[in-house]
């Protein structure tokens, strides 16, 4: 198999060697087989972060298109795809981005190799008492015909955060019913910037992820995972990073999942916070086994420290060992998700993402897969 890829390799670049270039606007075409065949394999989807959220109210819209599409990369989403052949322009309105230009994109994540996509749900409306709207409703379906009309899978992401479950996690949960996904991933026991009041020592922020396991494990047990699992979704926590918000690590997750009396939650584990906030891979790897033994270990982000281009990143083939190793042990087949931060709203200011947006987030997102299939078709399996 590596001869075979050692050859597709010097296909895609042009060159004897069998080392990749990352152009601008790579050629679908060129993009070897075998990668798209580990793509499938591995089940890589595309976090859509980097594009506008097809969910976008016709007012945030008209608002967008006044500043110039300044916070959004629509206009060099619309550039990349003339690029590649696609008869498009500019929508004059939201809707004319859903049923145009959102179809395109897709149809070019199809093209890269992806095997599905990872749809952010934090922007669906709801009512006062956390039910989806009619609309919402409408909107999730035509979004549901249009990923697999192009051959994707789906799976959703929470992207909205209230201290009253019922005001996100609650219209998450029916979003991602409606798509058709079992999994609803994101952090939920500690959002991101998440720093509550009077827990700013070492000691008082422990103290309050202590409590926080026992809370939220009840609060799953109690009313989450019963809300879950009518609508047959399953949530999946990430654990971040002490400078993201409160110190719920992959430890502290392990817990909560192993107290929880609910099927419907897991654990997902996101390979930059791990590397920038982890107990080790010693550690890690034993987190892992526990997760997995227990039937509560779900879903990978691959994401770069620095937010930017994976393949661009301090993220080495050693890395991606030692990380998917602890994985691929263990005889894990969910989902491996690309996760990649534009200098777009709403990530850029949260974030604070320190650069320009990408001139090309077609050929990123191609770029993206192209790296990640690459290492995880060198990750040695035991």
């Amino acid at each position: 198999m590596f001869k075979s890829l050692t050859l597709a390799l010097a296909l895609f670049t042009s060159s004897a060697l069998a080392e990749i270039s990352f152009p601008s606007l790579p050629k679908t075409d060129n993009i070897p087989a075998e990668f798209k065949a580990i793509a499938k394999q591995r089940k890589v989807t595309n976090l859509l972060l980097s594009f506008l959220d097809f969910h976008i109210s016709e007012e945030n819209y008209t608002q967008l298109k006044a500043s110039g599409f300044k916070s959004s990369n629509l206009l060099e989403t619309v550039a990349d795809l003339k690029t590649y052949g696609y008869d498009v322009s500019v929508p004059s309105s939201a809707a004319e981005y859903r049923s145009k230009v959102f179809p395109m994109v897709m149809e070019m994540h199809a093209k890269a190799g992806y095997y599905g996509v990872q749809i952010p749900v934090g922007g669906v409306a709801f009512d006062e008492n956390g039910m989806i709207t009619e609309n919402a409703i409408k909107l999730l379906k035509q979004q549901k015909e249009i990923v697999t009309k192009a051959g994707l899978n789906i799976s959703a992401v929470g992207g909205s955060w209230d201290k009253d479950w019922t005001k996100c996690i609650k219209p998450q949960i029916q979003a991602t019913n409606i798509l058709g996904s079992p999994y609803l991933y994101g952090p939920f026991a500690t959002p991101f910037l998440f720093f509550p009041e009077n827990a700013n020592s070492g000691d008082a922020a422990m103290d309050w992820v202590d409590g926080q396991i026992v809370r939220f494990s009840n609060l799953l047990t109690n009313e989450i995972g019963p809300f879950a699992a009518k609508y047959d979704v399953t949530l999946c926590e990430e654990p971040l990073q002490r400078f993201e918000r409160m110190p719920i690590h992959l430890n502290e997750a392990t817990q909560i999942a192993l107290k929880a009396k609910t099927k419907q939650f897991k654990v997902m584990v996101d390979m930059c916070h791990e590397f920038t906030d982890g107990a080790g891979p010693k550690k890690f790897k034993e987190l892992i086994q526990t997760l997995h033994k227990a039937d509560k270990l779900h879903g990978i982000h691959v994401s770069p420290i620095h937010r930017g281009k994976l393949y661009e990143s301090w993220f080495n083939q050693q890395y991606f060992n030692d990380f998917f190793g602890a994985f691929f042990e263990v005889g894990y087949t969910g989902e491996v998700s690309i996760e990649t931060f534009d200098a777009t709203a709403p990530v850029a200011v949260p974030a604070k993402v320190n650069r320009r947006k990408f001139k090309n987030p077609i050929g990123v997102m191609i770029n993206q897969l192209v790296y990640t299939a690459d290492k995880l078709s060198k990750v040695p399996v035991k």
